[in-house]
């Protein structure tokens, strides 16, 4: 059950089948090396942060003790900037951002989506499939994965706002004098409220994400994630 590319890189569809049922599927590149690369760079660094932020709130540490943790936190910071810029770049070079643009269309998937989950429809909307024609994938990504992304910026957002006032304490105090003077006062307390949320966003998202991506039906989109190849169903 597979497929190849010929030297002008157009995919050659070849016939499979089981038990009486005929598909067609062809193997074809789906993520790029730096978009592999990142991705999981991306998600050691959530739980290094997930690791490390717990022992600073709580004092119970997996190794070392608070400076060494508040250390480890702020290079990984650090690190996840330069991870970020890079994966923009990947994604850019590869015109990735047309494919994970959240559209109406996709908010109108995830409704059939959570229809079908919940046993009140047998609609499925269809994605990661390949257009050999067009020689692009039909809805490369899955219209939840595409939330869970832009989610993930933005919550990155909020951990570094509140993450550099938290550490620069100093800096905070300096930028909250000057907008005392417009009548605007933040208490140091909301950025530690933001850091836990964020916190708790991203553990219940990255428990989430390695359980889709564990289950059989899904075992596939994992493997190319590590090789980069997909044997995907052809677009009709």
């Amino acid at each position: 059950m597979h497929g190849s590319c010929d030297d002008s890189k157009r995919a050659k569809v070849q016939r499979a089948g089981n038990i009486g049922e005929n598909m067609e599927k062809v193997t074809v590149e789906k993520f790029a090396l730096g978009v592999r690369t990142t991705h999981w760079l991306h998600g050691a660094l959530i739980i290094g942060f997930l690791i490390t932020g717990y022992g600073i709130f709580s004092g119970a540490y997996l190794f070392g003790d608070y400076a060494t943790n508040l250390a480890l936190h702020m290079i990984m910071a650090f690190v996840i900037l330069m991870n970020g810029l890079w994966h923009i770049y990947f994604m850019t070079v590869t015109g990735e951002p047309r494919s994970i643009w959240i559209s109406l269309d996709d908010i109108k998937d995830i409704i059939k989506i959570a229809k079908n989950f919940i046993g009140i429809s047998k609609e499925y909307p269809e994605y990661g499939t390949y257009d050999v024609e067009a020689k692009r994938f039909h809805g490369k990504y899955h219209p939840v994965i595409k939330i869970k992304y832009w989610g993930d910026l933005w919550f990155l957002g909020f951990a570094a706002i509140s993450g550099f006032s938290l550490y620069y304490v100093s800096v905070f105090n300096y930028v909250n004098f000057y907008m005392s003077f417009i009548g605007i006062e933040i208490n140091l307390l909301w950025f530690r409220v933001i850091h836990l949320v964020v916190f708790l966003y991203f553990f219940c998202v990255l428990m989430f994400h390695v359980y889709l991506a564990l289950i059989p039906v899904n075992r596939e989109l994992l493997n190319s994630m590590i090789t980069g190849k997909e044997n995907a169903e052809v677009h009709r």
